[in-house]
């Protein structure tokens, strides 16, 4: 019996113990990702972000992301003779986390990002790495930037997003992240990549996969070649060097969209891209 009784105290000792270790590496994990917010991008990490947008630029989009591309016919946005790419999102916000590293791998094959930020979701949303666009620059000799998050990670208002950009926005659900591409094509966001691929990694670990071509990385990369494919669309094709690269120059061409008027817009991923996330009382789901 007192033998007995011994093993089952060891039995929870060692339980106690794993338990312990278990809360603690994830508390410190949460830590070391949470202690990068508001931190400027590193120029090491700048380099890998370029670098994962170069050539070769990998597969073509799913058929389910370029379902999320809407032609939208109104008057062009247009800054000093350049079509105006509108983002929509917020810092909480998961979805806007996994398709602001797309975002950006497509934007600079048109220009260059600086004062980038660290950040990542909330951490009741994956507490996902990523980026904000708030203080950020972007220059081009193609496209002007206009990005916008709404609401910091404990969905605080963050930044007013104008008028003659609301109203296009609210006409298609209002949802996170949203972007509009020269107010001729739409992209209602949440069918790009999920959230989930992040889970766990820092941004190191994401530049991995993306450069290795996992499954996860290669998500990213089919989301960022439907948005530069888009883009090429209203450049009308510039710069050559980007937009006839395999598979940009079969996506721009492919890229229709419905006209607004059908706004049965796919609401869910595929079962491959399903994530359920515990989304906080208030909230606005992505889509």
């Amino acid at each position: 019996m007192r033998r007995m009784t011994i093993i089952i105290t060891i039995v929870i000792i060692a339980a106690s113990l794993a338990i312990g270790i278990y809360f603690v590496a994830t508390a410190n994990g949460a830590s070391v990702l949470d202690k990068q917010i508001g931190q400027p991008v590193s120029s090491a990490d700048m380099a890998s972000l370029q670098s994962a947008g170069d050539q070769p630029y990998g597969p073509a989009p799913t058929t389910n992301m370029q379902a999320a591309v809407y032609k939208f016919a109104s008057t062009p946005y247009i800054s000093n003779g350049k079509p105006v790419v509108v983002y929509i999102g917020a810092e909480y916000c998961p979805y806007c986390a996994v398709e602001r590293w797309a975002i950006i791998m497509a934007l600079e094959r048109f220009g260059n990002f600086t004062n980038l930020r660290y950040t990542t979701s909330a951490d009741d949303e994956g507490d996902f790495a990523t980026y904000t666009f708030v203080g950020s620059s972007y220059t081009s000799n193609y496209i002007a930037f206009r990005p916008y998050e709404e609401e910091d990670r404990a969905q605080n208002p963050l930044q007013t997003v104008p008028s003659n950009y609301t109203a296009v926005w609210t006409n298609f659900g209002s949802g996170f992240p949203f972007v509009n591409f020269g107010n001729t094509y739409v992209l209602k966001g949440s069918l790009l990549a999920d959230p989930g691929i992040l889970t766990g990694k820092n941004w190191t670990a994401i530049f991995n996969d993306i450069s290795t071509s996992d499954s996860s990385g290669v998500q990213i990369r089919e989301a960022a070649n439907l948005m530069t494919g888009v883009i090429c669309k209203i450049t009308q094709g510039a710069p050559v060097v980007v937009c006839s690269a395999p598979p940009i120059g079969v996506v721009t061409s492919g890229i229709s969209g419905p006209a607004q008027a059908g706004l049965s817009i796919p609401t869910a991923p595929s079962a491959a891209q399903v994530l359920t996330p515990s989304w906080p009382s208030g909230a606005r789901r992505s889509g």
